[in-house]
């Protein structure tokens, strides 16, 4: 299959710097579903920046052609990888203005509604293209001020527009899991089956992710124009096991596990290969648990991920080493812990580790790893 690699450079923001994210496309300008797949947003997270390569890889390979748009960003955040404080990659937030690399993405959803709204009254036709070429319009008009918005901008320039968003993260357990914009669309379910996710998480959009950013504007879209049908798409988080999970086997069959499902959304060519069965938990964000934690002290885990847990159940042990004191966390909800954090310190208030269950709960964590 072939491909194009375009370079885009990024705002400079320090004197003698210069930063550019690689893209690679496949089927550059055909017609048909379009999915855009990007790693290392967090720039710390190495395994879906190798998932990536090793997608490129395989896609190369192939002797056809996709039916319609392929968009690959393997190594999404240069700023991130750039990063180091005394030998320890530093990719999660910026280190120059602050905040997690995975927030405050521009919305245009505001911008979209006018516009759309604008050409309606205009008497325009407005279906599927026109709205792509807006969301397209509103992109570019942003303007950057610094690199890392400039970052972002050419990020969701490349994605707005695309029918399926696949941001590939990881945590720090031995599990896949995903989040989706949309669980009830077809096409979740058979993500979910195709990378193996343990949970599926579906949910509010309110914190602005990347996902988030090219979903919205599209659920703007489609209250305005009901009867525009393929308003609908599809934004996910995948979530790659754990950082140190990185080998070339297992990416190998990530990637071949990325390729079933650009096979089943119709975005490449059948190879005939029989369904995965369905492994994953489905669930939506009011229903899982964010165990927080309010004493320091050592973080002994007494669950893993993957683990069912039951409510009331010990997760993990608080040490305080000095005394000897030992404090249980326990769950509030019972369901899979699917998440958990990598550093074995415990910080009072800070989330240790997820459960996903399937009852709603109480309260609101709000954004629990800001």
């Amino acid at each position: 299959m072939l491909s194009v690699t375009e370079d885009i450079p990024l705002f400079t923001s320090w004197i003698g710097t210069r930063r550019h994210i690689t893209v690679y496309r496949f089927g550059v300008g055909r017609p048909g579903p379009k999915i855009y797949l990007q790693g290392g947003l967090h720039a710390d997270e190495p395994p879906g920046m190798l998932v990536l390569h090793h997608l490129i890889r395989l896609l190369q390979e192939r002797d056809d052609e996709p039916n319609g748009e392929i968009i690959i960003v393997p190594c999404a955040n240069p700023i991130g990888l750039s990063q180091r404080i005394q030998g320890h990659l530093a990719g999660r937030s910026d280190l120059g203005v602050g905040g997690n690399f995975n927030r405050n993405f521009p919305d245009v959803s505001a911008q979209l509604g006018e516009q759309l709204s604008l050409l309606r009254s205009e008497g325009h036709v407005l279906d599927e293209a026109a709205i792509r070429l807006a969301l397209r319009n509103a992109v570019a008009v942003v303007v950057p001020k610094t690199e890392l918005d400039s970052m972002k901008k050419a990020l969701l320039g490349l994605a707005i527009d695309a029918d399926y968003v696949v941001d590939a993260h990881c945590d720090n357990g031995e599990v896949v899991y995903a989040f989706v914009s949309d669980p009830d669309h077809p096409a979740a379910d058979l993500l979910s089956r195709h990378i193996r996710s343990v949970v599926t998480i579906g949910g509010r959009a309110d914190v602005v992710t990347f996902p988030a950013a090219c979903y919205r504007p599209w659920r703007v879209a489609r209250e305005l124009l009901p009867d525009v049908a393929a308003t609908r798409r599809l934004a996910a988080t995948i979530e790659y096991r754990g950082t140190r999970d990185v080998s070339d086997d297992v990416a190998t069959e990530d990637a071949q596990g990325l390729i079933g499902f650009m096979e089943a959304v119709g975005v490449l060519e059948s190879s005939g290969k029989v369904q995965p069965e369905a492994v994953s938990l489905r669930t939506t964000l009011e229903c899982v648990e964010y165990v927080q934690i309010s004493a320091p002290g050592l973080l002994i885990f007494s669950k893993a991920t993957g683990d069912n847990v039951e409510a009331g159940e010990e997760v993990a042990q608080i040490l305080d080493p000095t005394t000897g004191e030992r404090k249980s966390v326990t769950a509030r909800s019972s369901g899979i812990m699917f998440g958990r954090v990598g550093s074995r310190v415990a910080v009072p208030g800070s989330t240790i580790a997820t459960i996903a269950g399937t009852a709603p709960l109480a309260t609101d964590p709000g954004d629990p790893y800001p």
